[in-house]
């Protein structure tokens, strides 16, 4: 099953780079831009969200708390002081992950949602992946129940 969810996950950001392709300028830092920003990350989560549900298997249902997506995406380029606590992309990505892994404002699928918003928004910045490592590259083999479904 995690090669088959790999390979899933791998089409679905390549799906979304095309569909979602030029739509994120990331070159505009000023906070008239955020709301842009949030706006086209948050299209593209729930896009993640519909389609990993679909090919993947989970439960389809409302978010979970209305604005909940775009609370937890703006807070990765939010300022404290005049000053960027999360200054590279992938710092901003990280917190993409967590906050969508961490917050669970979708009812289901939110790991992998998380994890390929965060793939897309490094890509978006300049970082396209070349390959996703295989599961066995991170974990080891001997860990019962690793590959559970998100």
């Amino acid at each position: 099953m995690a090669g088959e969810e790999q390979q899933s996950l791998e089409a679905i950001l390549q799906e979304l780079l095309r569909l979602f392709s030029g739509s994120l300028d990331l070159a505009q830092t000023s906070d008239q831009a955020l709301p842009e920003i949030v706006s086209t990350l948050t299209a593209v989560a729930t896009s993640v969200n519909l389609l990993s549900i679909s090919r993947l298997g989970g439960r389809r249902g409302p978010e979970r708390g209305k604005g909940l997506i775009e609370q937890v995406l703006a807070a990765a380029f939010q300022t404290f002081g005049g000053e960027d606590p999360h200054p590279g992309p992938f710092e901003k990505a990280a917190m993409l992950l967590r906050g969508i892994a961490q917050a669970h404002p979708f009812s289901d699928g939110n790991k992998r949602t998380g994890f390929t918003l965060a793939m897309y928004y490094l890509d978006q910045a300049g970082h396209q992946p070349h390959h996703f490592l295989p599961a066995e590259a991170v974990f080891p083999k001997t860990i019962p129940g690793l590959f559970l479904s998100c």
